[in-house]
This record gives C-alpha cells, structure tokens and sequence, in this order.
C-alpha cells in the first residue's frame, strides 16, 4: 500500500464535501436530492453504508493509492482537488453502468436495452458536440421511461439502498413516497452527464483535453456495442470490453494534469501527439478489463491448474455449462464469473459459453477462452512496462508513469476479492 488510512479518508471526505456543493446542479429532482445530501451527512447513522455503496469509499481507496507519495505533501491537497471530478463522474457512471444489469442474455430486456442504448447516443452526442443546453432539457425525452426503472433493483446493492431510504423516510421525510427515492434513475443519469462536462471542463483548453474526450466519447459508443452483441472474435470482444470502462480516460486525465496542470513537462506534447501515451493506457484498460471479467486468481492459474479446477466442477446432472458454473457460484476463483450470472452482466468469457447447450462443449469453449485471454494478460503486462519504460526516458514528470502502474496493481488486487466485500466492491 503507498497510502495510509488517513490519505484514503481525506480522499473520501474532500469528494463528499464537493459532491454536497454540486447536488443542485446534479440532481434536478428534489426529492432525491435531499435524500442523497441526508444520506451523505452526519445525520444519517449509516453514511459509511451509503458512502461504500455509491462506490465513494473505494474511490478514496483508489485516489489514495494513486496519488499518495507523488508530490511533497504542500501539493498533496491541490492533487486531491484535481481527482475530485473524475471521481464524482465515476460515481454517477454505475448509474448509467447499471443499466445493462441483466441484458446480457441476447433479447432479455428489450425497453431496458432501448433505454441505455438512447442514453448512450446522447451522452456520446453531447460530448462530440458540447453545448451548454441545460442536460435536464437533454435527457427529458427519456425521463418517464426512466420513471419505470427501479434504481434499487437495476443495481448491485438494492438491500442497502432500501434500508437506507426506509430509516430516512422514517426519521427525517414521512412525506416522500418512497417511489421517489426508488425510481430516480433519471436524475442519476443527468448527474452522469453533468459530471462528465465537468471533468472535460477541468480540462478545458490543454492538450489532453481531445484525448480525455475521445475515450469518453468510445465508452458510450461501446457500451452500444456489447449491447447489440456486434463483437465475435476474442479481440474484438476484449477491444470493446476496454474501451467501455473509463480507464483510458482516467488515466488521460491524471497525465494532463502531471503534464499540464500542476507544471509544464517538456517531453509531454510529443508522448501526447504521437500516441504513445494514450496506447499505454488503451494497454491497461485491456489489463483491467481482463481482471474484471475473469479475477485475478484464474489469470494467475497455470492451464494445467485451471483445467483441473473446470474438470472438478463437471456435474452430469447440469443441463447446461452456465448451470455447471451457477452451481459452483461459491468456488473462490469463479469470483467474477458468479458476479455477471447472478446478474446478468456482460462478460468478455461468457458470450461464446451461452451459444453452447451441452455443459461438456460449453466448459471445453470456457477453457479455452480461459487460456487465450489469460496467455494474452500476461503478454499485455509485459506490453505495458514496455511502454512505461519508454515513456519514463521521454517524460521529465514521471508521475503519470507511476500512477498507471499502481492503477493496473490496484484492481489486480481489488478483483482477487469477493465482488460483494469491502474489499472487492468497486469496478471502474
């Protein structure tokens, strides 16, 4: 660990302050608002609860171990300022991420595949083209489909999320239909959008801030893609899987602040325009997005041990390999595996598995996805200190070199835990 306790607690805090300054702006609906500011205060005995379900904690976590040590501690709190908004867009991206819980058997969910594919298009819009058109006014024509969506339900924490809002409407709101609070999903969206334009506002006028916006601009344009299941092939189901998280654009934007930001670095232009930078962090995304699907504990098997983990889980009785995998849901290594099926994720080893009937042909093509992608993990590591190498002889700041490294260990070690401990219950 590069952070201690109190670094990762003033991660958390600095965020929660700024995030209760933008409620306004973020959430037009004022029911919800003020629930959420409630259940972000003092006031609510189970704000640790509630801070760990909207993903803040583990965030603070993250910010911790990627700043801490990088600058003396005079710059500690200005560094601290500039995660702030890319760590308030990560929280409101699950809203939107959440959406495809459950679309990942192909034709499951038709009005919820058509909802997030809408959205999609007018995030994807809005950044190709920004304005300054109030985002309330952009998202109205989807608002009462989004009225029909239950935001508890339509997550991974729907339990915490009702007890929550049952001791607020109990103690503090007697009033408030408790619809109000459930079904908020499209306040959640306008807040995803606002806090998108505000990360690319951070940025406004530096080099990077082109780069930032292209990977922005490919997570919605590749979410639309799984969504309609275009991708086939192994690499072009890891292609997408990568650019539709937010690394490449996380890690964009930490290196416009090291190179721009907090001080002029010479060599930055040049890694910037010729590519280099961003294909190192396209590399870690591919890292990272292999560690989510599959865990870091298969990527780390040997091919002889993870053949005989699949062979000690073949149940003649299943009637199908996804049945085999749901009936040995509690086996350690099938951590991630146990996440997309109870919920009905995607996942970039999963697709092929689903067109199989019988359980033996399914776990043979699971295998070997397994040994393809996990071969490819290990060329990708390699890959990545390649060019982390080249770039450290490039950069006079080496921070953002640092910073993408730590980002790769970070989730190597966060998706070798259970997705629904405190240790594991965070995704990027």
């Amino acid at each position: 660990m590069y952070s201690d306790p109190e670094q990762r607690r003033e991660a958390v805090d600095v965020t929660r302050q700024e995030l209760l300054v933008r409620l306004d702006r973020y959430l037009p609906e004022p029911d919800y608002r003020e629930f959420f500011a409630w259940a972000l205060s003092a006031d609510n005995p189970d704000r640790a609860l509630f801070t760990r379900i909207i993903a803040l904690t583990q965030l603070g976590n993250l910010t911790g171990e990627l700043l801490a040590g990088l600058s003396g501690a005079d710059e500690w709190p200005a560094l601290l300022r500039h995660a702030v908004p890319v760590n308030l867009y990560q929280i409101f991206e699950v809203v939107s991420d959440n959406l495809g819980i459950g679309l990942a058997e192909p034709g499951a969910r038709p009005e919820a595949r058509a909802l997030l594919r809408d959205f999609d298009a007018v995030a994807a819009g809005d950044l190709r083209h920004p304005s300054t058109r109030p985002v309330a006014g952009l998202l109205a024509p989807l608002r009462s489909r989004c009225d029909r969506v239950s935001g508890f339900a339509q997550s991974l924490t729907a339990e915490y999320q009702r007890k929550i809002r049952d001791r607020y409407l109990a103690d503090r709101a007697p009033a408030v239909a408790p619809d109000a609070l459930e079904y908020s999903v499209w306040s959640g969206l306008v807040a995803n959008l606002e806090s998108g334009r505000d990360v690319l506002a951070a940025l406004a006028g530096t080099a990077g801030e082109a780069a930032v916006r292209a990977a922005t601009i490919e997570r919605y344009t590749a979410v639309d893609r799984t969504v309609l299941g275009l991708d086939r092939s192994r690499e072009e189901l890891l292609d997408t899987g990568s650019k539709a998280i937010l690394v490449t654009a996380t890690l964009a934007y930490f290196a416009t602040v090291f190179g721009e930001l907090s001080g002029a670095d010479p060599g930055y232009p040049a890694a910037l325009d010729d590519g280099s930078l961003v294909a190192a962090f396209e590399t870690a995304a591919a890292l990272v997005r292999l560690q989510n699907d599959i865990g870091t504990p298969l990527l780390r098997m040997t091919r002889a041990d993870r053949s005989d983990l699949f062979e000690s889980l073949r149940d003649g009785r299943a009637s199908n390999p996804l049945s085999t995998l749901r009936a040995a849901a509690n086996e350690p290594a099938l951590n991630r595996f146990r996440k997309d099926l109870e919920h009905g994720e995607f996942n970039i080893c999963l697709g092929m598995m689903r067109t199989a009937d019988d359980p033996g042909e399914g776990l043979r093509v699971l295998i070997d996805d397994l040994d393809y992608f996990a071969e490819r993990y290990a060329r990708l590591r390699r890959e990545l200190d390649r060019q982390l190498t080249a770039l450290d002889r490039r950069l006079r700041d080496r921070r953002g070199i640092e910073l993408t490294r730590r980002f790769v260990d970070f989730h190597e070690r966060l998706y070798s835990h259970r997705y629904d401990t405190l240790d594991g219950d965070y995704a990027i």
